[in-house]
């Protein structure tokens, strides 16, 4: 039972029992020993008797009055959350290249493009993406060093605004073979065919590719933390054409694509709320002042 009908039932009680009272005073109980006593009750205790009805009538009133404020704040809060934003994060481009600065020393870098666009009703606030990779170990997958906290962040997406950002992912190495993904960049330990289709990891009945996710993390009008992740499994490597800009330093600079196996690349894999630490914990993992172990966070 909800606590209006709880309220008007009670309120009903009391004059209810008010007037059978009264009824049963006139018409059976007049000339009896007990209706005698109650008048005397009455005539005696008149001042209590009615500050008891006065004050029953005050708790009726704040308890009514509590229940449509309740129903007021419900309401206006169900209205915000009807109205979300909904943001769609999507990767344009993956980009690795090489450029050999010397003969032992090679910097490799792993860029990737997005777009993230809100196509909600309502603005998406502290508008903040990230970017990480992981590599099939065995039957797991191995997080890759993060792409760092993404030099764009947006106090907020209005609807129906998109932004597009870039982020580059460094790491120098000492390798002095070229060919192959491996030696590109290392850590993501693939292997290549000939045709440059990367060679999957072997787990039960599925096959473990490099994987690129890309997750935004914003805020609703009530304060509500979300995020939208979209992950892409690198499927195969092909090589770019050098660019002109190129041709004038020293060492070679060589540039592949990353394919991806995603078709829909417009559709994230999963858009859920989340905790105020669960957002502490994904800014400090991305921080700019390296990378936390679960265990640090």
């Amino acid at each position: 039972m909800s606590a209006l009908r709880r309220t008007i039932l009670t309120v009903f009680s009391v004059f209810a029992g008010f007037a059978t009272g009264i009824f049963v005073d006139n018409f059976f109980l007049a000339q009896t020993p007990l209706s005698l006593w109650a008048k005397t009750i009455n005539t005696d205790y008149a001042n209590l008797l009615s500050f008891g009805a006065s004050l029953l009538l005050v708790v009726v009133t704040i308890i009514y009055a509590g229940y449509t404020y309740r129903q007021v704040t419900y309401s206006r809060k169900q209205f915000l959350l009807d109205k979300q934003p909904y943001v769609i994060p999507s990767i344009l481009t993956r980009n690795f290249s090489d450029f050999e600065e010397s003969e032992t020393q090679h910097t490799r870098t792993l860029r990737l493009e997005y777009k993230i666009a809100n196509v909600g009703a309502e603005p998406a606030f502290s508008v903040q993406p990230f970017v990480s990779a992981a590599y099939p170990v065995g039957d797991s997958m191995e997080e890759l060093k993060n792409f760092g906290l993404v030099p764009y962040s947006y106090t907020y997406l209005t609807a129906g605004e998109e932004k597009r950002g870039a982020v580059s992912l460094y790491e120098k190495g000492t390798d002095t073979e070229n060919e192959g993904l491996e030696k590109i960049y290392p850590a993501l330990g693939c292997r290549l065919a000939d045709s440059g289709e990367i060679i999957p990891e072997e787990s039960g009945k599925r096959k473990l590719f490099p994987v690129l996710t890309l997750s935004v993390y914003y805020r609703n009008l009530v304060g509500q933390w979300f995020v939208s992740v979209i992950k892409e499994d690198m499927t195969a490597v092909s090589r770019l054409p050098e660019p002109e800009a190129a041709k004038e330093y020293p060492r070679s600079v060589k540039r592949y694509r990353l394919e991806s196996a995603q078709t829909i690349q417009h559709l994230p894999l999963e858009i859920r709320e989340v905790s105020a630490a669960e957002v502490k914990k994904a800014f400090r993992l991305h921080g700019k002042d390296g990378i936390l172990t679960p265990e640090e966070s």
